[in-house]
């Protein structure tokens, strides 16, 4: 969360960023005249460090390699750029929705909600193994553990009006939530069905069950276990083994049509 768009807000808030995930080697970015101006007062800033006699030479710091894309060229952000958008659009429409000013302690918990969100989101299977219905996260990989952070209750429009502020974050994270569902999942979906012929969902693949209902962070996955091929052969309607229950991993079988299924495999380009 940045207060303000100059250079020192900036450097501030990568400051916070590398303090918590740990130095990078990269970042890309648009050509914002804050990050541009950043950049080279990072660079001498590391330059200067680095020629002091004080540091020993183990300590020398290492110059992140800053990436700008060319300008007015959002499209060579590639996948990125389209979450940036995603989540940038359904920010505005909630921001704009609120009748109440927001405090910064709000806004601060609310951005970390939703990078709790953003960062649960399936990406590929783990293994191949039947049994095993659960995906690699991007928060997999940042916190090494597999637990899924839950909200801490059921929450309504009413409690944007009370004084229980932790109330209204999670609200407004909810909403959040609601939202960026409906705008990220299509985007996982190609719709060419009828001009080239895809690969047919398969017994064993890993899917990711379309349900607006879910709470937050609710990711329902499941094992396609039957496949069920129309009368040219094309799988139209799948069985999905998923679990019932996340404590005693007790599993059901549910019969979906494949376009309410997103396809997670290795490697797979929908997931990337």
């Amino acid at each position: 969360m940045l207060y303000n768009l100059d250079t020192d807000a900036f450097i501030n808030a990568l400051r916070r960023f590398t303090t918590r995930r740990g130095n990078v080697n990269s970042i890309r970015s648009d050509n914002g005249t804050n990050f541009v101006a950043a950049e080279k007062e990072l660079k001498q800033a590391i330059k200067e460090w680095n020629n002091s006699k004080q540091i020993e030479e183990w300590m020398l710091q290492q110059t992140i390699n800053w990436k700008f894309q060319p300008p007015a060229a959002s499209h060579h952000g590639g996948h990125f750029e389209r979450y940036i958008r995603t989540i940038r659009k359904v920010l505005q429409a909630l921001m704009s929705e609120q009748l109440l000013k927001l405090s910064d302690d709000i806004l601060n918990t609310l951005f970390c909600e939703i990078e709790c969100i953003i960062n649960n989101r399936p990406l590929t299977e783990i293994s191949e193994d039947a049994n095993d219905i659960e995906a690699l996260t991007p928060n997999h990989i940042l916190t090494l553990k597999r637990e899924i952070t839950y909200p801490p209750g059921l929450f309504t429009k009413t409690d944007c009006y009370l004084n229980k502020r932790w109330k209204q974050s999670q609200y407004l994270a909810d909403l959040f939530w609601k939202r960026w569902i409906r705008e990220y999942t299509p985007l996982l979906q190609q719709r060419t069905k009828w001009l080239i012929q895809k690969e047919q969902h398969k017994e064993g693949d890993l899917v990711l069950l379309i349900d607006d209902l879910k709470s937050r962070n609710l990711w329902p996955l499941g094992r396609i276990v039957k496949t069920y091929p129309d009368k040219n052969d094309n799988v139209r309607m799948v069985d999905v083994k998923v679990n019932k229950d996340k404590r005693d991993l007790s599993t059901t079988i549910l019969k979906r049509p494949i376009t309410k299924l997103i396809l997670l495999r290795k490697g797979d380009e929908y997931a990337t």
